[in-house]
């Protein structure tokens, strides 16, 4: 009777048994010590090796309520033999499609973790001479890529493949070609994972070349890209960074959800970048700059004049906008829980709110620039902080 009641409490600390369960398997076995009209069994693993079809509703209304199992105790000592007969047979019929559910529960955690955990190594190199290859089209759904432009007039994929749920290399190989597409045709590269079973670490080199289009898209993993010349650069991740350094063209179209976004060195017409959750760090030379962040601060420095909008919004965090010395502004800073500094010289307010959930301020500002720069910073309980640009190098 004690190795029984063990047994029942080891089971629940398991997680094998739930409390109402263990409650009736206890309420058995003491009803049987005290009427002694059915000899025990030698273990609880006995009481559970045979069941007849009558067991799954019983079970569950004895387990239903506290008050269903006081009633039950009740009846119970009024039973006749044949009566506990049928109760115990109830409880083993119970207790063995309790045991029938657990295992197959295991062995399909087991499977799921086998499958997860087992997986192979799989390199391989995809090369394509440039035949005039004008736009790029890359889409990867579990890994990072990197984009290179070089001095080879060649287009080359270095990856390193991780499959899972295969159990030796050639299968692993054959997985990742048949779910991999690398094709060019009409002057269009297109290279595309289309698996979440294989992570693949990407690394494309292209030719170092003014391209109309590149397109980057990435489910799970960050994208880098270095030195690249484009009219338009779309880079687009679900769950992962991008860091750009060196970027050329008219247009740059960066969005993340999660991740932060970092550009370099940038000397582009027109920007773009958004995320929910992460930081965005832009520098170099841009004539329109629209920012926007939901969780992160933001960082944007124009080195060079001729900038003509800046845009920046953020929800959480703050603004921070590094101008030339020589730029002319007519700008606008607002913050409804934070505040605002304008470390410039020559600011001239033109209006100016501080109340306790909103503070604003429109100014303008005379530099030796010719065109003017609208700027606009907008912040919901962040701060604002415009400051002059440091020179390159310093």
């Amino acid at each position: 009777m004690n190795q029984d009641r063990k047994r029942i409490l080891e089971m629940v600390q398991e997680g094998k048994l739930s409390a109402q369960e263990a409650i009736v398997l206890l309420d058995a076995l003491e009803g049987g010590d005290a009427e002694g009209t059915k000899e025990e069994p030698s273990s609880l693993e006995e009481q559970w090796t045979e069941a007849p079809s009558t067991a799954e509703s019983k079970a569950e209304s004895n387990s239903g309520s506290t008050r269903g199992s006081t009633q039950n105790e009740q009846s119970k000592s009024k039973e006749s033999g044949s009566g506990d007969d049928t109760f115990y047979s109830q409880i083993e019929q119970a207790g063995e499609r309790i045991f029938d559910f657990v295992n197959t529960a295991l062995r399909k955690i087991k499977d799921i973790d086998w499958q997860i955990t087992q997986s192979v190594e799989v390199p391989h190199v995809f090369q394509q001479a440039d035949e005039q290859i004008e736009r790029i089209d890359i889409d990867i759904a579990n890994g990072p890529v990197r984009i290179i432009a070089w001095e080879q007039q060649e287009v080359r994929v270095e990856c390193q493949a991780k499959v899972y749920r295969v159990e030796d290399r050639d299968e692993g190989r054959s997985y990742f070609l048949d779910n991999t597409v690398f094709s060019q045709d009409n002057g269009m590269l297109c290279f595309a994972t289309k698996s979440k079973w294989m992570r693949v670490e990407t690394t494309v080199y292209i030719p170092k070349k003014i391209y109309k289009k590149i397109a980057v898209r990435v489910f799970t993993g960050e994208m880098t890209g270095e030195l690249l010349e484009t009219e338009h650069l779309i880079v687009k991740t679900t769950n992962g960074k991008v860091d750009l350094t060196g970027i050329s063209g008219k247009k740059l179209d960066v969005d993340t959800v999660n991740g932060q976004i970092k550009v370099i060195d940038l000397n582009a017409d027109r920007v773009e970048a958004e995320t929910v959750n992460g930081a965005i760090d832009l520098s170099g030379f841009c004539k329109k700059v629209e920012l926007k962040s939901f969780n992160g601060n933001i960082h944007c420095t124009l080195e060079h004049s001729g900038a003509e909008v800046i845009e920046a919004k953020a929800v959480t965090g703050n603004i921070y906008v590094n101008v030339p010395d020589t730029a002319t502004i007519d700008g606008e800073v607002r913050s409804n829980l934070g505040s605002y500094k304008l470390d410039l010289e020559g600011i001239n307010v033109l209006h100016e709110k501080k109340e306790v959930i909103q503070k604003q301020m429109k100014f303008k500002r005379s530099g030796s620039d010719d065109k003017t720069l609208y700027l606009e910073a907008d912040t919901k309980t962040g701060s604002v902080f415009i400051r002059k640009a440091n020179p390159k190098g310093v």
